[in-house]
């Protein structure tokens, strides 16, 4: 009984998380969203097509995520994959493809 128990407990204890969002092509060369850390003020990984850099977290929830920099913000929905990026005056919609990989 005492094993059924621990192995139920385990079974639901998270201790790395990947949450990837491959997008289409797009205007903006933006490849991969990667979400590590979901708390605010951890990093975003942005993979375009030539560069790979960091954005922190504004604010995240388990529905939606802000992060931004001096150059963009970028609003994610985490359910839909439904992205929002602001460039300047330039505002790009694209949905992009959820996969989540957890050990």
């Amino acid at each position: 009984m005492m094993t059924l128990m621990l192995a139920g407990l385990l079974a639901g204890c998270e201790r790395f998380r990947h949450e990837t969002y491959t997008c289409p092509y797009n205007a903006i060369g933006l490849h991969e969203l990667i979400i590590n850390d979901d708390k605010a003020g951890a990093d975003l990984t942005v993979i375009e097509i030539d560069d790979e850099y960091s954005i922190p977290i504004g604010s995240i929830s388990e529905d939606q995520m802000m992060a931004s920099n001096t150059e963009m913000v970028l609003m994610l929905n985490r359910k839909t994959g439904r992205l929002n990026i602001t460039m300047g005056t330039r505002t790009v919609f694209m949905t992009c493809e959820k996969t989540i990989f957890t050990m």
